[in-house]
């Protein structure tokens, strides 16, 4: 996607910077080389923006701009647009075989096309929740629900060895609308929002939908279903868009880019194929699957939504029963999950579900309860290469054993299917919940030589030499005594750690700390959930002003040699600033400076010998003298001396005349 746009290709161009020889005035400060309210940095970002509009009079259409605001340092910009575009309009791009080339003129650069907003859908949901239509994105004219444009982006860049360029994406629709910045619905629309678990759900309800549930209602399932699920990747943003059930729909919802999904708006909380819920766990899968690992993605959604309806009290058990069961029917029984060309439509989600429901049963049996399927979806979004199944097969025997790994394979490598368990049966694998520790009032405490705040989160951008503390209230909801665990790593190695246990309802406190020495992103993990801290190297001092005083003494004599030390960046600043005195280092400056702050350092040198001396320091030198006194009468020029001289020699040869 878009959003993480890499550039195609890295430039670096070295500078040569030439310098005049001429010499300056004693005490004369010279400018520096280059604009002293230049910021020295190791990352510039391009910022990316795209802005969506509604095209009435062409319905299945949406035009889009995308626009640039492009640093200094960029030197060549391409944009690939996606298929079905038409009506480019530029003047600050020219179209190439492959992409659109920027021209290099300016600091931004802007591209309007207009796309093809409809799509069809793939995936039906046949003996669940289908429907008779055939898009899952879809332009009216008067509004849209739509996918935002892919726009890939390429650059180059010139500028030191270490400079690295970043692009940021934002996306907004023109007028009325609302968006996650993958999905989008363009028109009249009221936005309901809830904080809960360390994320934001939003719920996008358009005018023109009648919402069957109280958007209350969606979101308190949304905070339940994400306090509950202990399997990682709990995004911060989640946006769910309704859909107004007036267009021809091939599905019931639509998840879309990693966090960004949509439901049709008469879409029910009190039914065993919640699609609320389904779409919502979707959001919680970040792995990619090989062929035979796909038919997880949707059994786990279908599974957890119906698992978590009977947990929430949406439905009873019959009707969870019920559901699961059509897993277990023609057409869908026959499928061999690790094979998706056996796969009728929609047994992915129906054997699929059964699947997945039966292994969760037999882990928690397996396990006296203290694990659950939970640990196997966990293990698959920490997974790096695509899913197989027998990547699936090994983390459910990591996770129970032999016997549960074998109905795995069994139950996905061949045609067997599983019946449904009976409600003795699922008393007996479910009544316990395994533990299930929740983290809430985490902070991030930063400390060091620029700062001491305390950060709600996310975890703020770190500092070389800061001392980042993380802690976080835990307490064990589930049913069985169980661990908890927070660790800082990077590249593999751990940096810190804690960890304890707690009996069921127990509750404790958890923290982290470490000190950074070296730039770069480090993983933090407490309990399931990570995220990443960044760490960079303060920016460096400047020197803007440099100052000897006095610029004349006698051989030696010392003067004091002022240094105006600024930092311009938009990050602090530390670190030594070099005096020299012909070149030779005779002292440090030391200064730590907040973003745009300003100060004076001083230290004395000796001027041992009689010439004149070049002081510097950064990129800034001044000039002093050291000379030896006139041996004249004290007040008196070489000239006042010989007038004195031929005054007394009158006088003396007037005394002999007497």
């Amino acid at each position: 996607m878009d959003r993480v746009a890499a550039p195609v290709a890295a430039v670096v161009v070295a500078a040569l910077l030439v310098l005049s020889a001429a010499a300056p005035a004693v005490g004369q400060s010279v400018a520096p080389t280059r604009d002293a309210t230049a910021v020295e940095q190791r990352t510039v970002t391009i910022e990316k923006h795209v802005e969506l509009f509604l095209t009435p009079d062409e319905p299945g259409r949406i035009d889009v701009v995308v626009g640039y605001r492009l640093p200094d340092s960029v030197s060549s910009l391409s944009v690939s647009l996606p298929d079905r575009t038409t009506a480019i309009e530029t003047s600050d791009f020219e179209e190439t075989p492959d992409d659109y080339e920027w021209d290099g003129d300016g600091d931004t650069a802007q591209l309007r096309a207009t796309v093809d907003a409809n799509r069809s859908a793939t995936g039906l949901r046949a003996g669940a929740d289908s429907q008779s239509g055939e898009y899952s994105f879809v332009d009216a004219g008067n509004w849209a629900l739509v996918t935002v444009p892919t726009m890939r982006t390429g650059w180059g860049w010139s500028g030191p060895e270490d400079l690295t360029v970043d692009l940021t994406q934002s996306t907004t629709v023109n007028g009325e609308g609302s968006t996650g910045g993958e999905v989008a619905y363009l028109g009249p629309v009221t936005e309901h929002t809830r904080d809960a678990n360390g994320q934001t759900f939003t719920l996008a309800v358009p005018d023109r939908a009648s919402l069957a549930e109280r958007p209350a209602d969606v979101l308190a399932a949304f905070e339940a279903a994400s306090g509950r699920m202990q399997v990682g990747d709990r995004d911060d943003e989640v946006w769910m868009g309704v859909a107004p059930t007036d267009a021809g729909w091939g599905v019931r919802g639509v998840e879309y880019g990693g966090n960004d999904a949509w439901v049709l708006a008469d879409s029910r909380l009190d039914e065993p194929a919640n699609v609320w819920l389904h779409e919502y766990v979707h959001t919680r899968q970040d792995y990619t699957t090989e062929s035979s690992g796909r038919w997880t993605m949707e059994a786990a959604a279908e599974y957890y939504a119906a698992s978590l309806s009977l947990e929430l009290g949406y439905v009873g058990f019959e009707d969870f029963r019920q559901y699961l069961a059509y897993g277990d029917r023609d057409p869908w029984r026959d499928a061999v999950l690790a094979t998706p060309s056996t796969w009728s439509s929609g047994a992915n989600y129906l054997k699929g579900g059964l699947v997945w429901g039966e292994l969760d049963r037999r882990v928690r049996l397996a396990t006296n309860q203290t694990s659950s399927m939970d640990e196997v979806l966990y293990a698959l979004n920490r997974q790096d290469p695509d899913v197989s199944n027998e990547d699936v097969v090994a983390a459910v025997r990591s996770t129970a054993g032999d016997d549960a790994a074998g109905a795995a394979e069994h139950f996905t490598t061949s045609d067997a299917s599983p019946s449904m368990w009976s409600s003795s049966d699922h008393t007996a694998a479910f009544d316990t919940e395994p533990p299930r520790m929740t983290y809430s009032e985490r902070q991030y405490r930063v400390s060091g030589p620029f700062r001491n705040e305390t950060f709600a989160g996310p975890p703020p951008t770190l500092y070389v030499g800061e001392t980042l503390t993380v802690t976080a209230s835990v307490t064990n909801k589930g049913g069985l005594p169980g661990t908890y665990e927070a660790t800082l790593d990077r590249d593999g190695a751990t940096l810190a750690t804690d960890s304890g246990s707690l009996d069921a309802d127990e509750s404790g406190r958890v923290a982290v700390e470490h000190t950074v020495e070296t730039p770069g992103t480090y993983n933090l993990t407490v309990g399931r959930d990570g995220e990443q801290v960044t760490a960079r190297s303060p920016s460096t001092l400047r020197v803007a002003d440099l100052a000897v005083e006095p610029d004349r003494v006698e051989p030696g004599e010392t003067v004091a040699v002022t240094a105006t030390l600024s930092n311009p960046s938009e990050h602090p600043a530390t670190g030594s600033v070099t005096v020299a005195l012909d070149g030779r280092s005779v002292g440090t400056l030391n200064a730590t400076l907040a973003a745009g702050e300003t100060t004076s350092r001083s230290t004395t040198v000796t001027l041992t010998q009689s010439r004149r001396y070049e002081v510097s320091a950064g990129d800034r030198t001044v000039s002093a003298r050291a000379s030896e006194p006139d041996a004249s009468a004290p007040g008196l020029g070489l000239a006042g001396a010989a007038v004195v001289v031929a005054v007394t020699a009158s006088a003396l040869a007037a005394r002999r005349r007497r």
